[in-house]
Formats: structure tokens, C-alpha cells, sequence
């Protein structure tokens, strides 16, 4: 284990502010990151001055790299921080930590583990948290330029319930093997579900999907009629054969532009919702996920017909949507509909900023709709 500690300062004025902003950025942040273990935020207000100390606990050096990159002895810093800072360590220091006691966090903590299976086009991870005894477990497919963590909050409510969660990185995403050649239209992707299938012998299973996955659960789905006991879908795409055709076009014109990275961080950050650590971290994850997947998979959601899908899956499905996404394009609008609940004040990412309202609708779909 590791500590990692640096330190700031504000004047005595804005101590209360600075210290909101820190619950805003880097204390969420560390307590999201994988293998993070603690977060301590100690104070001192004196002669005017306000000195900060934070202090974190860490499983290695990797988990490490996973908050601050490749150059973990560097600070890490966020948008507001000149504004209060007026003194400040540049670099942090790194310690061993040979003795510990004690419970750092309340609740169940998932590790996340550098655990891969083979899949159709190279290696996958995963989080499993094991367990689950007879119930059904849940497989969790994150959205475009996601990754495992996404699902933190959800690995954690169903181990503490005693339920097993699964959660896998799509080729190209996290730590998942680049594909070559490049394939993701979302029946491919759907491939990668199976490809984790198969490792972990799983026979029968909710499947979770956000965004995009949406239509990557529902391919893989329909296919697998009887392995999927139900599909429990956060804020799913919109069927895109049902945008005109001049709009159509341009958007598939726009994945070629030479600004499309700076149009992604745009539609991401508007996409966010109102939390500003959320929108952080999202606009991380895009970074760190290679542009050629973003764009070849946005082209993919042009191309999928996504009524025709839902049609092939007869099981229970359940939709949990944002308050932009009630279009007559949106998925529970369309052949018959779905069952769907609207989580007001939510952004796109509804699993990150209402992590409870997802959990609570989760469980209310795993009782009613797959109990066994």
C-alpha cells in the first residue's frame, strides 16, 4: 500500500469554498478511481492563511497511475484551482506504508483488478465481483468511451447484496485490446459479450447496458434469447433511421471534420448533466479512449437498426431515461414500447450522478422481473 500526499494553501476567506470545490474534483476523484482505498482532507486555518493536506491510501503504483498518468510524482490540478490557490506543491511525495488499522471506507469496496479474458478480437477486461450464490448475476456494458468504472456504485450495491456484478471493457475501451482490423459495428461488439460469456461459463443473466450498449445488449439479445433473463437499459441510444435524411448525413459528414475531437468534448461535457466532477471524469475517460473507436462506433449507431432489434428479444426490458431522452426516437417509444422510468435532473450518464435512483430501479427490475 501507498500514501500519497501534497499540499496547498488559500487565504483564510475562501477555506470553506476551496473545500467544497475539492469535494467537487479531486476528493471524488480519488475515491472513483480503481484502487483507491482512502481519502483524508486535513485543515489548518491560522494568521489569515488556510493550509489543505490531503492525504490518500493506495493499493500500488498502478492504481496510482490510474488517477495522475504516467508521471504520478506531478500534482494533479483542476480548472478553479488558480483561482484559490496561493501557495501550492508542484509535486507530491510517496510513501510506503508498512503498518494500517482500521476501516477506511464504510461499505463494500470492489477491487478492480487487471483481470482479462480472451475475446473476438483480442483481450477484454473485466471486473468480477464473484459470489452471487443462487441468484442471477448482472453483466454491465458500459457506453461509448467508457469503461468498468462506470459502474462502480452498481458493482458495490449488488456485492453488498450478495449478488455477483460483472462489468467489461469493450474492444478499445479501458483496458480492452485495440481491435485489428478495426470492427465495431454493434453486432461485433455484441461478440465481445459473448466472448465473456463463454469465459466465465455464465448460463443465465441480466444484461445492463448505457447508451450505445444499449443497442449492443439488445443485438446480443436477440440472439441469445434464453441466456439474457432480462435487459435493464440506461438512457439507451435513439433509433437513428428515424432522423431525416439530410441530418443523417451531415452528422456521418461530421465524424470525418478535422475538429470531430473537439466536437466529441463539446457533446460530451453538454451531455454531462449538471454535476462537475462527473463531467471531469467523462471528459478523461473520452481522452483516454482512441478516436478512431469513438468515431467508427458513432458511424455504427447510424447504420443499426434498432427497432428491428428490440423486436428480436421477447424477454423483460426496462428503460431508465434522462429528461432529453422522450423522443418518438427514443427506445421505449418504440414498436410497443417498453416499460421506462424518467430520472428527472439527470444527465446522460445517469449510473455517475444518481447512482442511487439507478441502483433502487435495478433492484426493483431484478425482483419483479428476474428474481432467480
Amino acid at each position: 500500500m501507498l500514501a500519497r500526499t501534497w499540499r496547498g494553501v488559500t487565504k483564510a476567506e475562501d477555506a470553506d469554498a476551496y473545500l467544497t470545490y475539492l469535494h467537487q474534483t479531486g476528493l471524488t476523484h480519488y475515491r472513483r478511481t480503481p484502487g483507491n482505498l482512502a481519502a483524508y482532507c486535513l485543515r489548518k486555518v491560522e494568521d489569515g492563511r488556510a493550509e489543505f493536506l490531503l492525504v490518500t491510501l493506495w493499493e500500488s503504483m498502478d492504481a496510482v497511475k490510474r488517477f495522475a498518468g504516467d508521471t504520478p510524482e506531478r500534482a494533479i490540478f483542476f480548472p478553479e484551482d488558480d483561482r484559490y490557490l496561493i501557495d501550492r506543491d508542484e509535486h507530491v511525495t510517496h510513501y510506503e506504508v508498512p503498518f494500517a488499522e482500521g476501516q477506511a471506507f464504510v461499505g463494500h469496496r470492489v477491487r478492480f483488478d487487471d483481470f482479462r479474458v480472451a475475446g473476438p478480437t483480442g483481450d477484454l477486461r473485466l471486473v468480477d465481483t464473484g459470489g452471487g450464490g443462487k441468484t442471477l448475476p448482472v453483466l454491465f456494458v458500459h457506453g461509448l468511451a467508457g469503461n468498468a468504472s462506470h459502474w462502480q456504485a452498481q458493482l458495490e450495491h449488488l456485492a453488498a447484496a450478495g449478488r455477483r456484478g460483472i462489468a467489461l471493457e469493450l474492444r478499445g475501451h479501458g483496458g480492452s485490446t485495440f481491435p485489428e482490423p478495426e470492427d465495431y459495428t454493434l453486432e461485433s461488439l455484441a461478440g465481445d459479450i459473448s466472448g465473456v460469456v463463454r469465459a466465465l461459463g455464465l448460463r443465465r443473466f441480466v444484461l445492463v447496458g448505457h447508451s450505445i450498449s444499449a443497442g449492443v445488449a439488445l443485438a446480443y439479445a436477440g440472439e441469445n434469447p434464453r441466456q439474457v433473463a432480462g435487459l435493464f437499459l440506461v438512457d439507451p441510444m435513439t433509433d437513428a433511421r428515424r432522423i431525416p435524411d439530410p441530418q443523417r448525413e451531415a452528422f456521418l459528414a461530421s465524424c470525418d471534420a478535422p475538429d470531430v475531437a473537439q466536437a466529441l468534448r463539446q457533446d460530451w461535457a453538454e451531455s454531462a448533466g449538471p454535476r462537475a466532477d462527473v463531467r471531469e471524469q467523462l471528459l478523461a475517460d473520452l481522452e483516454a479512449t482512441p478516436l478512431p473507436a469513438v468515431v467508427a462506433t458513432r458511424r455504427a449507431w447510424a447504420d443499426f437498426d434498432l427497432t428491428a432489434a428490440l423486436g428480436r428479444y421477447p424477454g423483460p426490458k426496462f428503460s431508465l431515461v434522462a429528461p432529453d431522452n422522450d423522443t418518438p426516437r427514443s427506445l421505449h417509444r418504440l414498436a410497443e414500447g417498453i416499460p421506462h422510468q424518467v430520472v428527472e435532473g439527470a444527465g446522460h450518464w445517469i449510473q455517475l450522478d444518481h447512482p442511487d435512483a439507478v441502483n433502487a430501479a435495478l433492484d426493483a427490475f431484478l425482483t419483479k422481473s428476474a428474481p432467480a
